[in-house]
Parts: C-alpha cells; sequence; structure tokens
C-alpha cells in the first residue's frame, strides 16, 4: 500500500497535488486564511507556501489544530499496537555512536553533549508511524505521500549500496561541500558519517520488528520541529514552508493548543513564505560553522557568512527551536 500510495503521489501533477493537499489541510481543520502551497518557478524550491492575501504583521497565517500534528504522543493514541512494538523493540544503544559523537566534538573542539535515549529514538518512532499511516491509509496518508527532499544525503541513502561505497559518500560529501564551500569537507564529512551511522544503527536495531525505511527516516528527519527538549513532531502546512535566513513568518503555540504561523512583517499577496529551521549565528551574532555544518547535514541548507539573519529582530513572537 505504501509504495501505491507514493507512486500515486509521484504520478500526478503538480497542480493536482497542490490542489489535493491544501483541500487535505481544510478537510482536517487546518485553516490556512492566508496561505496556500503552490508549484511554481516563482519557489526557491520549485514549491512552496505563499500568501493568498495582502497580511500584516502579527497577522494568523496559518492555524494547525494540535491533533493534526504527527507526534509520538498523538500517533501512539492512533497506532497503540504499534506504540507497544516500539516500546519493546528500544534496546541499548550501540556506543559506537558516542564514539562517533566524540570525533565530531573534537572536530568542533567542545566538550561532548550526549543526548538521552529520548531524543534518540524519535526519528525511528514517527518513521514507523509514518509507514503505518500510508499502509492503513489513515487521513495523514495523503499528506506523508507528497513528502520529498532532495538533497546529497538523501540521494547517497537511497542508493541502498551506500554502507560499501566510500566513493559514493565522497561524491555526496564533495556535491554538499560545492553548495557550502566554506564549510570545510573535513567537517562536513564528520556530520554525514554521523548521520550515516544514525541510519545503520536504527535498522539494526527496529529491522523486522517495526516498519522501517531508511529512505523515509531520512526524509522525516529534515521535516521534523523540536516543540521542546523531548518532543518532536512534523506539522502539516509548516513543513511545506520553506527555509530561509531571514523568515517572514514565525511558529508559536497558542492557549487553544493550535500551532500558528504568524506574519513577522507586512507581506504582499503572492509572496512566498519562509521560516527559520535553524539559526547559524553564536552568542556574538557571527556565523557558526558548526551550526552551518548541521543545517547543511540536517536539512540540505548551505549558508555562507556573508547571510545575515533577522531572527533576533521579531523578538515579539516567541519561535519554536527546530531539531538538529
Amino acid at each position: 500500500m505504501k509504495a501505491n500510495l507514493l507512486l500515486f503521489a509521484s504520478s500526478i501533477r503538480s497542480n493536482d497535488k497542490d490542489a489535493i493537499f491544501n483541500a487535505w489541510c481544510s478537510d482536517v481543520g487546518i485553516s490556512c486564511p492566508g496561505a496556500e502551497v503552490r508549484s511554481t518557478s516563482e519557489s526557491v524550491a520549485g514549491r512552496g507556501v505563499f500568501s493568498t492575501k495582502d497580511l500584516l504583521i502579527g497577522e494568523e497565517v496559518i492555524s494547525i489544530p494540535h491533533y493534526a500534528a504527527l507526534t509520538q504522543y498523538n500517533c501512539a493514541l492512533y497506532f497503540p499496537a504499534l506504540a507497544r512494538e516500539l516500546s519493546s523493540a528500544h534496546g541499548k544503544r550501540n556506543t559506537k555512536r558516542s564514539y562517533l559523537k566524540r570525533i565530531w566534538n573534537r572536530i568542533r573542539r567542545m566538550p561532548t553533549l550526549e543526548k538521552s535515549t529520548s531524543d534518540e529514538i524519535w526519528q525511528a518512532e514517527l518513521t514507523a508511524y509514518a509507514l503505518k499511516a500510508l499502509e492503513q491509509e489513515h487521513p495523514w496518508s495523503t499528506w506523508i505521500s507528497q513528502w520529498k527532499r532532495d538533497d546529497p544525503l538523501q540521494r547517497l541513502v537511497d542508493v541502498s549500496t551506500w554502507r560499501n561505497d566510500d566513493e559514493a559518500i565522497g561524491v555526496a560529501v564533495a556535491e554538499f561541500h560545492k553548495m557550502a564551500p566554506d564549510i570545510p569537507e573535513c567537517k562536513i564529512g564528520a556530520a554525514i558519517g554521523i548521520r550515516l551511522h544514525e541510519l545503520e544503527e536504527y535498522s539494526a536495531r527496529y529491522k523486522d520488528k517495526v516498519p522501517t525505511s531508511e529512505s523515509l527516516y531520512c526524509t522525516l528527519m529534515s521535516r521534523a520541529v523540536g516543540l521542546s527538549e523531548n518532543v518532536a513532531a512534523i506539522l502539516p502546512m509548516h513543513d511545506m514552508v520553506n527555509h530561509s535566513s531571514n523568515p517572514n513568518i514565525g511558529l508559536a503555540f497558542a492557549e487553544d493548543e493550535t500551532f500558528k504561523l504568524i506574519a513577522l512583517e507586512n507581506i504582499p499577496e503572492n509572496t512566498e513564505l519562509f521560516l527559520s529551521y535553524k539559526g547559524v549565528r553564536d552568542d556574538e551574532g557571527k556565523w557558526d560553522e558548526d551550526k552551518a555544518t548541521w543545517l547543511l547535514a540536517h536539512w540540505g541548507i548551505p549558508s555562507a557568512p556573508l547571510e545575515i539573519s533577522r531572527v533576533e529582530e521579531h523578538a515579539p513572537y516567541e519561535h519554536v527551536m527546530s531539531l538538529c
């Protein structure tokens, strides 16, 4: 069923995809009074979210109810049997990953920062739930079947022989370096190495126990947002918005338990909307090479020292920090 849905998604025309997704948002209770998804050459990525009217600073652009978010909590309610299977599948972590983390921290000359086990499993859990949603044609399946990622890491992972193909890994690192020449290849290689080992550990722990897909795992990783230190989510419509170091909308959580995308400035009609997935400034406001490396490896987004972020200018709105 998953393959059929993904094939269906790839075979329909782009404009039909947009109409299907925009209608789906309305059906599941996502309110978009000032925006819609469009496939157009006017988007920086060929597809993005555009304003459908003139928007004023502080105006609500999109409202996403909490129940529509792909979170571990929501998924466990919708798929309780899979939640139990995931709970039993969580085993002891491979210590090799800590070794790779130490290599990375040595490169960036920072103390080792270990994540808790709960931080490590969200990608595996959400991947399993996404696959189950596709299999059972859950309402999320319309949205999930349109997920896409196209960058050197995704292309590498989609080549199933990457475990034994150093040349392919080298090509991916070189392609990333070409996208972001200000980041040393050694750092890109270290970051990619960590991501690939995460995939190895993921498959070793969960394959044949719960639904798994290395390709979807990689794609999902780039669409998630961190809601807190322990909660990650993928938010419909939010995940269709492209990144910019100069965002014109921001994400906040309202008292009515909805996620709001708010205009950070006056935005004319038919303007592409942008979020900042992750800042790349250090505490002094300068371009941070390490943060830029993770932005590249995690989302496939390049950055450079000359880029100036305006995130700090929009202090009235609380932004939800993205996972790295």
